[in-house]
């Protein structure tokens, strides 16, 4: 039995993973090429956190003033395998919205799975188990079209044709059980009622599975319930879980924001906190004319945030140094909410964002990369992407900001004070890897019986 404290789980209505190929054709004019691309590792890996910091910016545009929590990570390999089946314009959109650079082809990226699959297993086969990070991928496809052979062997680990025009609900099942089982039963009804119909004739399937126990945890003796200041005049008693300790911390001025990492054992992941200045990260107000909301949307700080860090060369370059190893370690008083937080991403906006909504349109979209000659062309349905998180006292990572506001050359007296009691910003990072595999914004508690809302006034 899997304890179910520090876990992260996720569902995503798309992908599937990336097996061996068998023909010289399958995807470009020549898959076997006699040269390797030695630029790919570096090229794909950019193109992933570029992918990662845009979707972070039109996600947060979309949901300007709620939680967000999703996988940029999924995401992207779930569009690499539409990409692979894509043609024509289709084809073209997906590689801009992925930031694929012209020196990657399809089988420099179809390798860079397999390398990536490789050493996962190798991960798995030397950790001792200190965290969990498993990814699962399945591909329905109608019975009612011919797939290519080159296909089936490429995904023969993934494909399964199933019959969606006889009884398009027991696929909808199907497909909703595999997600359960995979994700430990955390995500269920991934595909609602209707969400599938006779119609339907491609899903991509993708479920991840994240558990990790922190290197240093939280005493639940010393957890206690204090007022977290969400945006505007909301205000909410939660549990705020404490520690001191040594954890790599830092000022950023180019951010404008204090920085903490809170590492996973293992050391391998680590959840790292962007946390603004207390008055700007709660400056949304709850009833606001258009012009005030403007105003206030301007001086958000964890829009400034995300902008400075999606949008800015220098902020962009800061970001990717802290994650790497760009924070010396100090004594620091943390104290972070325990929450937990499940979203549905609004995937069909955020393609249209993204400038490959084509993909989603019947009649426009073209995948026929997957099909024999002569065959009806595929399209996806509506796109699903729910993740869930947990934070504890055990375990998978939320944070906090403090009102001081230093240089991050400078040294605060010792120790420092991270108390994130206020709007912030959190990402999951894979160091050796260098992936994103979580990013979220956490901005209002969820009320529950024991975290409740009060009147209060926000401290100067």
């Amino acid at each position: 039995m899997f304890d179910t404290l520090g876990m992260l789980r996720i569902g995503l209505l798309l992908l599937g993973s990336i097996a061996a190929m068998s023909s010289a054709q399958c995807l470009t004019g020549n898959d076997q090429p006699e040269t390797m691309n030695q630029n790919a590792h570096k090229d794909i890996t950019t193109a992933r956190f570029k992918f990662a910091m845009d979707t972070l910016s039109k996600t947060a545009q979309i949901e300007s003033q709620d939680n967000i929590f999703y996988s940029p990570h999924s995401l992207h390999q779930a569009l690499s395998l539409a990409y692979f089946g894509s043609r024509g314009t289709t084809e073209s959109s997906l590689k801009a919205a992925l930031h694929i650079p012209d020196t990657v082809s399809k089988v420099d990226l179809q390798r860079y799975y397999i390398y990536e699959n490789s050493m996962k297993i190798l991960r798995e086969a030397n950790s001792s188990s200190s965290y969990e990070y498993n990814i699962a991928n399945r591909i329905w496809i109608t019975n009612a079209r011919k797939v290519r052979t080159c296909m089936l062997d490429l995904f023969s680990n993934e494909l399964e044709q199933a019959d969606f025009r006889a009884n398009p609900e027991a696929v909808r099942s199907r497909v909703n059980d595999w997600v359960s089982n995979t994700t430990k039963g955390h995500i269920r009804d991934l595909i609602p009622a209707g969400g599938i119909t006779e119609d339907s004739d491609l899903v991509l399937a993708n479920a991840v599975y994240f558990k990790g126990l922190w290197h240093s945890r939280f005493d639940p003796a010393n957890s206690k319930k204090d007022i977290f200041y969400a945006s505007g005049s909301r205000s909410t008693f939660v549990t705020f879980m404490r520690q001191k300790g040594s954890f790599n911390h830092v000022v950023s001025e180019v951010l404008g924001a204090h920085v903490l990492q809170l590492p996973y054992k293992g050391d391998d992941v680590s959840m790292y906190i962007f946390l603004p200045p207390f008055a700007t990260a709660r400056s949304l107000s709850d009833n606001q004319t258009p012009n005030s909301q403007a105003a206030d949307q301007a001086r958000d700080g964890v829009r400034q945030l995300i902008e400075r860090i999606t949008t800015t060369k220098k902020g962009s370059d800061e970001f990717w140094e802290l994650l790497d190893d760009g924070m010396p370690p100090r004594e620091v008083e943390v104290s972070l909410p325990r929450f937990t937080v499940e979203r549905d991403l609004p995937v069909g906006q955020l393609l249209h964002a993204l400038g490959a909504g084509e993909i989603l349109m019947p009649g426009v979209s073209n995948l026929r990369g997957f099909l024999q000659d002569g065959e009806e062309n595929l399209h996806l349905g509506d796109a699903v992407h729910r993740a869930r998180v947990e934070v504890t006292e055990e375990g998978t990572t939320a944070a906090a900001a403090t009102a001081i506001f230093t240089f991050r050359s400078s040294r605060p007296a010792e120790p420092a004070v991270f108390n994130a009691n206020h709007p912030f910003l959190y990402f999951i990072y894979d160091r050796p890897t260098k992936t994103i595999l979580f990013s979220g914004v956490y901005r209002v508690p969820s009320t529950t019986s024991s975290d409740s809302p009060v009147s209060t006034t926000a401290p100067a």
